[in-house]
C-alpha cells in the first residue's frame, strides 16, 4: 500500500486500510517464528534478509505492472513480455554455467521431462495472466493481499498434510490473518 500510494497506481488508503494490512502481514510473519530450519537458528539472518527481499519485490511489481496497463499494455501482452525477458535471463545464467548442456542432455535421455515441464508451464502461464488480470482489474494492493492470503493458506495446509507441533504464536498469527481479512472486508463493504 504504501509502494502503492508513493507510486500513484490507487488511491489514498484510510488508517484502517493500513491496519487490515499490518494485520495480515503481522500474521504472515508470525507462522516463521517458534521453528527453527534442520540447520539450525544460524540461518535465520540470511532468510529474513531473503525475505525483506521478497517483500520489496512483491510490493514493487504489481505497482509497475500496474502503471505499464494503465499506459495501454494488456494483461496477456505484459505477461508474454515479462515470461520473454525471464527466458532470456535464464537461458544465458544457464548457457553461461553450463547448465544449459546438462539439462538438453537430461531431456533427451527422458523425454517424459518436457511433457512435465510443459505441463508445469501451462500451469504457471495461467497462473501469471490470472495474478495479471486481477492486477488490472482490482489493483496492485488487492493482487498482494491475495497472494499473501495464498501464501497462508499453504502454509495452513502445510500443518495439516505434514504434521508439525502447532505453537501458540501459530494460532496467534492465525487469529490476525483472520481480522485483517475481516477488517478489510468490512471497509469494502462500506
Amino acid at each position: 500500500m504504501i509502494v502503492s500510494t508513493l507510486l500513484k497506481t490507487e488511491s489514498k488508503y484510510s488508517a484502517a486500510d493500513y491496519l487490515a494490512a499490518a494485520l495480515l502481514c503481522a500474521g504472515a510473519a508470525g507462522y516463521s517464528f517458534g521453528t527453527e530450519g534442520t540447520d539450525g537458528p544460524g540461518n535465520s539472518t540470511f532468510g529474513i534478509v531473503i525475505l525483506i527481499i521478497s517483500l520489496l519485490c512483491d510490493a514493487l511489481v504489481p505497482n509497475i505492472q500496474k502503471r505499464i496497463m494503465t499506459d495501454g499494455l494488456s494483461a496477456a501482452a505484459l505477461m508474454v513480455n515479462t515470461n520473454a525477458v525471464g527466458f532470456s535471463v535464464l537461458l544465458l545464467v544457464m548457457t553461461l554455467s553450463g547448465m544449459l548442456t546438462a539439462t538438453v542432455t537430461a531431456a533427451i535421455e527422458r523425454p517424459e521431462l518436457l511433457i512435465y515441464l510443459f505441463s508445469v508451464g501451462i500451469c504457471l502461464g495461467m497462473a501469471v495472466l490470472a495474478y495479471t488480470r486481477l492486477i488490472q482489474s482490482s489493483g496492485p494492493v488487492i493482487a498482494v493481499a491475495t497472494a499473501t492470503l495464498r501464501k497462508v493458506v499453504t502454509v495452513l495446509l502445510s500443518y495439516v498434510l505434514f504434521p508439525k507441533p502447532l505453537l501458540p504464536i501459530h494460532a496467534f498469527s492465525g487469529l490476525l490473518v483472520l481480522a485483517g481479512v475481516f477488517l478489510s472486508t468490512f471497509l469494502n463493504k462500506r
